[in-house]
């Protein structure tokens, strides 16, 4: 089952435990409240090796920024009622320690440790874009996060700010906005942020666009440390604004 197909499935079943909430069938809510925690889990053990979720239905993308991002589902609110919550206010869905072991070797193999390694990425939810994004944008995304998990917070942050102007070059590719360019893209080092920038946004996005980029440069040019909340704000606000400029060219 694809993740598209896994987050749409998660809903359905999402609406099951509203209903069965609502007559109160405690039956029926103590089977789907099971098949909802064994789904959720699935989709999250997927995300924290997937530093970009590409998916076409809007309805899947909308739910699966809103279980990474804390706002969750209605079944996530009733079980955060009953159970803990991360510091983020997500679902905390407890890993196994045979879980842990085994995400740990797939995703890790070295000296540090791996429960420290997915408790990393798993506060880190993906970028989600409707289309496919250049690899520049995938592996920086990989990296940001790889970052975060080893806990370089500043290289996280100061990597967020990479991230943007390689979207911005992605966006400006896909939607030719310099077409006299042709495929040349090594022809971009002509211009500069600024004129990239006004290319893809405008009016409040260009003055988020804006607001971000700044914010990110002063650990670029070496103004601040940064700790591990603010390095999180910082991806968070990243992808916020990365999506919202693909979404404006229908990306």
């Amino acid at each position: 089952m694809s993740l598209q197909d896994q987050l749409l499935a998660l809903s359905l079943i999402d609406e099951r435990v509203v209903k069965a909430a609502i007559e109160r069938d405690m039956e029926s809510l103590k089977i789907a409240l099971g098949e909802y925690i064994d789904l959720r889990k699935t989709i999250r053990t997927c995300l924290l090796d997937q530093p970009v979720a590409s998916i076409e239905d809007p309805h899947a993308i909308d739910l699966l920024r809103k279980i990474t991002t804390g706002d969750g589902l209605p079944t996530d609110r009733f079980i955060g009622g009953l159970t803990s919550t991360t510091e983020s206010g997500q679902l905390l869905e407890e890993f196994s320690e045979e879980e842990l072991d085994s995400l740990g070797s797939r995703l890790f193999y070295s000296w540090f440790s791996h429960v420290e390694y997915v408790t990393g990425l798993s506060e880190l939810r993906p970028l989600v874009l409707r289309s496919s994004a250049a690899e520049s944008v995938v592996g920086l995304v990989r990296q940001v996060k790889d970052c975060y998990a080893f806990q370089q917070y500043e290289a996280a942050y100061a990597l967020c700010r990479t991230l943007i102007e390689a979207s911005v070059r992605d966006i400006c590719v896909q939607r030719q906005l310099f077409p006299d360019l042709g495929e040349n893209v090594i022809l971009f080092e002509k211009f500069n942020w600024c004129q990239l920038r006004e290319k893809v946004s405008s009016a409040s996005l260009e003055e988020r666009l804006k607001l971000v980029y700044s914010e990110l440069s002063t650990v670029v040019h070496g103004r601040k440390s940064v700790s591990k909340d603010e390095a999180l704000y910082a991806f968070k606000a990243t992808l916020q604004i990365v999506e919202a400029l693909y979404d404006a060219h229908g990306l």
